[in-house]
């Protein structure tokens, strides 16, 4: 199984997934302590009828699915992060895989604004149009410090494509550039990752590593201060005061020029 559909089972106990989902969305309910969560994950199926997103994608069917599920979430919704990217596909592209993802970020900062709660949990993958339309909107997001955690724009493969970069070269590149880094150290440095979560084995979780993500994760939705954040917020951390100082200092210049 993928890492999101392993940490799907594990948070969501022994709740049954809605059955009205296609098989790539796993959905589920579940009442912790007093608090209402909805579990969203994007998990392989072989049987996809879009052969681009049979490996965890965000497809079409996906990404509306998704959409769906956040717009009838009940109260607080968790993000699990699974996605190698969206589905790259010429039938995609025709039918708007754009809109369809849009519509699910749409869904996500509506909830959010609404005053639903939204975190996510990153255990794997996390790729370009994919993780924006299903994690970043999230008022909070933890991940597991594990070197199978990745978060870039491209695939490592397409970034070499793109660029006619050696992978030798990208490597090396990212150890001097924060930016382009993959793993979830230097992502963190960013200001974007609220906690970092270690675990023994992230495809086969313990009973006790699962209980103190959980227990994360309510306290998170729990919190007022979190439920007032947007993702704007991100660039007001610590971290990103530190990494990102240009980029928040070319973004008030331009603010100071349209405003005047």
């Amino acid at each position: 199984m993928s890492r999101g559909r392993v940490w799907f089972d594990a948070l969501r106990a022994e709740i049954a997934p809605h059955p009205t989902m296609p098989p790539s969305v796993c959905v589920a309910d579940r009442t912790i302590g007093t608090t209402e969560v909805r579990f969203i994950a994007v998990v392989p199926d072989p049987t996809n009828r879009f052969v681009r997103a049979r490996s965890g994608e965000l497809g079409i069917d996906e990404a509306i699915a998704i959409a769906g599920a956040v717009e009838e979430a009940p109260a607080a919704i968790v993000a699990i992060v699974d996605v190698p990217g969206q589905a790259f596909g010429l039938r995609e592209e025709m039918l708007g895989i754009h809109r369809a993802l849009a519509a699910a970020v749409d869904a996500y900062a509506r909830k959010r604004r609404a005053g639903h709660v939204v975190v996510a949990l990153v255990v794997g993958r996390a790729i370009s149009g994919a993780f924006l339309a299903h994690g970043l909107q999230a008022n909070w997001i933890g991940a597991l410090r594990d070197p199978g955690v990745d978060v870039h724009v491209m695939s490592e493969s397409s970034v070499a494509r793109v660029t006619r970069t050696s992978r030798e070269e990208i490597t090396r590149i990212a150890g001097l550039v924060p930016a382009t880094a993959r793993d979830i150290e230097r992502f963190a440095t960013l200001g974007a990752i609220d906690r970092l979560f270690t675990v023994a084995d992230p495809n086969a979780p313990t009973p006790p590593e699962v209980a103190e993500i959980q227990a994360a994760l309510v306290l998170a939705i729990g919190d007022p201060t979190i439920a007032a954040r947007t993702p704007r917020n991100r660039l007001d951390t610590d971290a990103a005061r530190t990494t990102r100082r240009l980029l928040i200092d070319v973004r008030a210049r331009l603010r100071a020029t349209w405003d005047a």
